[in-house]
């Protein structure tokens, strides 16, 4: 993109204008520039977890969609009463949704067999029956067949909802069933499908840009929601809200999915709470009304509660990033500065020492709830000064709201807040999040925060908003950040622990780098004898370093490396995931992979006869001890990345002449080339290409 518009510039002749621009005198004013950042963070409001928790009646209601966890009720879509009995349809979402966790009549739990409520207080009176939101799904019959207005009709394709009918009781059990009210009914349930490339084997999820790349492994398809899984993550929902139609309606094929693989990587980190809970770093539960949510604000909203950052790239497509601090690339200096306003923190009626972040709780119900109180420990303590309140609904965990709240205090306190006109240098600032500000006038050397770009192209300037950050600002200690999150009223017993995975098993793979030999580590472990969980898996060398995450194939119980370096000992660790995140105890390994050094040479003497429809074509196999086979390959153009195997591999004695006869060659000129493969797999370099005329 930068190159483009730069491009773009030139060709106007404008060239002649920035050189002007930028030998222009640099002025700094001191103004209130944090206003946006103060009306981004406690400007809007949105709806609250409970505001959902409702059943209403209305003659055409909007539709809702969810996200992560969510408890709601819906909207009655039919309410019918007949020889004494209640039938209720509620209809609580849009969208295939996932299982479901509990029900609740009145808000209280209940249990359900067979889709009768079992507890003895409701005498076998109330039945529950539901529907997920399939697009093939029947109506519910237990409805049809007692209430005739709701017909086979009625199926709510693509929508989950739940049939409650009441059957009549005895008038000394009247009063404890229905309790003098009509039943009220609200599901917690997982929300809808999406789409993960890190479980796609066609998608790439991985490319260092020189060549090499990874795939995902399991059934996921881009174009097949329903190999489509739940998830929370909060990349991975953030894209497929940007995407869905009923959504942002971005469309699916202008996300960059290879970003969000590697974003969700970074989401799904583990971390550990005050209470010593292992959970995922940045995880979203959302729910919003397709007719009356502002778009743009359920975007905000999500991005609020992950710390994200979203961008176009050059190709037009939907970039993200969740909140951590990477080392900038962009580096702004004097030079590159035409004028610029400034603020160092915001003025005092605007201060904020303490925030509270409200999210939702589950263990409250899945209700918005208070975090405890983040405050800035320079501030001086006034007991008559509240925290400032910071809406982060769909952040699902007390510890990721109050991380989301230390950032919001670091950002209001006393840091730098520019507004800064740029040359055309800051073309460079697009598709980044972070850059770096030294500036000898304003006496600034810093991290800052890209909040705004704007592109002006009749002086070919660039305007950017710009906020200060620290790289300790994403550093959390629970121990002694976190604070005491809310009581909850059951507290329930603390699950068994998860043993670590069993009979981890490591191997060196060879393969093959080019026309040099490379090695690589696979991992395979037991079958726990629980299908419900999933396995991480992380290298690094053994003398230290950063740990890097393997590719996983849960199925299997196996994990792999990229490429590793030869000779040097790795150790390697295996973890199991329940569905909630709850983590094992890791099962580590180490071994000291070595490539195959004993290179095989290229087949020699390669050479292809004219023919009719058909070539001859001959080569000599190399003599090194560890040839296997070789292979012959063929393509009507002088490129081997369009060639294609001829025949199977080719097995004879080192140094013996092979003659193969490729037949069915179109008129033109065919190429051929030829490589040895040794019993590893690994290729030698190629021999040709040679030619033959076909007529």
């Amino acid at each position: 993109m930068p190159q483009a518009i730069a491009a773009f510039f030139v060709k106007l002749g404008l060239s002649a204008i920035a050189a002007a621009i930028a030998s222009a005198v640099v002025q700094i004013a001191i103004t209130v520039g944090i206003n946006a950042l103060i009306r981004a963070v406690f400007g809007s409001r949105s709806a609250k977890p409970s505001d959902g928790q409702q059943n209403i009646n209305e003659a055409i209601g909007s539709r809702r969609r969810h996200y992560g966890i969510v408890h709601t009720g819906g909207q009655r879509t039919f309410l019918e009463s007949a020889g004494g009995r209640l039938g209720i349809n509620v209809t609580l979402g849009t969208g295939k949704e996932g299982p479901i966790i509990q029900h609740r009549i009145n808000d209280k739990p209940v249990t359900v067999v067979g889709g009768t409520v079992t507890e003895p207080s409701f005498h076998n009176a109330i039945h529950i029956y539901t529907r997920s939101g399939e697009d093939s799904q029947t109506a519910i019959s237990e409805l049809t067949a007692r209430f005739p207005q709701w017909t086979v009709n009625h199926r709510q394709r693509g929508c989950a909802h739940a049939a409650i009918i009441c059957d009549p009781v005895k008038q000394e059990h009247f009063s404890e069933v229905f309790n003098g009210q009509m039943p009220t009914y609200t599901q917690v349930r997982h929300g809808v499908s999406v789409y993960d490339p890190r479980k796609d084997s066609t998608a790439v999820i991985f490319d260092d840009g020189e060549g090499f790349t990874v795939n995902g492994t399991g059934p996921h398809r881009l174009n097949d929601p329903g190999t489509w899984e739940w998830s929370d993550n909060g990349p991975l929902v953030t894209a497929d809200y940007f995407a869905h139609p009923d959504g942002y309606g971005g469309g699916y094929d202008n996300v960059n999915w290879t970003n969000i693989a590697q974003e969700a990587e970074h989401a799904a980190e583990m971390v550990i709470t005050v209470t010593g809970e292992t959970i995922a770093r940045w995880r979203l539960w959302a729910s919003y009304s397709l007719a009356s949510t502002e778009r743009r604000q359920v975007m905000a909203d999500l991005l609020k509660a992950c710390d994200g950052f979203i961008w176009q790239d050059a190709e037009g497509r939907f970039n993200l990033m969740v909140g951590r601090f990477v080392e900038p690339s962009v580096i702004i200096t004097d030079d590159h500065i035409l004028g610029m306003t400034a603020t160092l923190g915001p003025q005092a009626q605007q201060r904020v020492n303490a925030v509270k972040v409200l999210y939702t709780e589950a263990s409250l119900g899945y209700r918005e709830q208070e975090s405890a109180t983040f405050a800035d420990p320079d501030a001086i303590d006034d007991p008559n000064t509240d925290p400032q309140a910071v809406e982060a609904f769909y952040a699902p965990h007390h510890n990721q709201a109050v991380r989301v709240g230390k950032l919001v205090l670091a950002r209001l306190g006393d840091r730098w807040h520019i507004t800064a006109l740029l040359n055309l240098h800051g073309l460079n600032l697009l598709g980044e999040r972070y850059a770096r500000l030294e500036s000898a006038q304003l006496g600034v050397a810093g991290y800052f925060m890209i909040s705004g770009l704007r592109l002006n192209l009749a002086d070919c300037t660039v305007e950017a908003t710009l906020d200060e950050v620290k790289p300790e600002d994403w550093e959390f200690d629970a121990a002694t950040e976190e604070g005491a999150p809310p009581n909850t009223p059951e507290a329930p017993p603390p699950p068994p622990p998860l043993g670590a995975p069993e009979g981890l098993a490591l191997t060196a793979v060879q393969i093959a780098l080019g026309d040099a030999n490379g090695v690589a580590i696979a991992a395979s472990w037991d079958d726990p004898g629980r299908p419900d969980l999933t396995f991480e898996s992380q290298y690094r060398p053994s003398a230290g370093g950063d740990w890097v995450p393997m590719v996983v194939d849960n199925d299997a119980r196996t994990s792999r490396t990229g490429p590793v370096d030869s000779g040097t000992e790795y150790e390697v660790r295996v973890r199991a995931l329940t569905i909630t995140g709850r983590a094992s105890a890791w099962a580590s390994d180490t071994i000291t992979p070595t490539a195959d050094t004993a290179s095989l040479a290229a087949p020699t003497d390669l050479d292809a006869d004219d023919g009719v429809g058909e070539a001859v074509v001959t080569f000599r196999m190399p003599t090194g001890a560890t040839l296997a086979y070789a292979r012959l390959y063929h393509s009507t153009s002088n490129d081997f990345g369009t060639a294609t195997q001829v025949g199977g591999n080719i097995v004879a004695g080192l140094g013996q002449v092979v003659e193969v006869t490729a037949s069915g060659l179109a008129v033109g000129t065919a190429y051929f080339w030829a490589r040895a493969f040794n019993s590893g797999g690994t290729p030698s370099p190629l021999a040709g290409p040679v030619s033959a005329t076909i007529t």
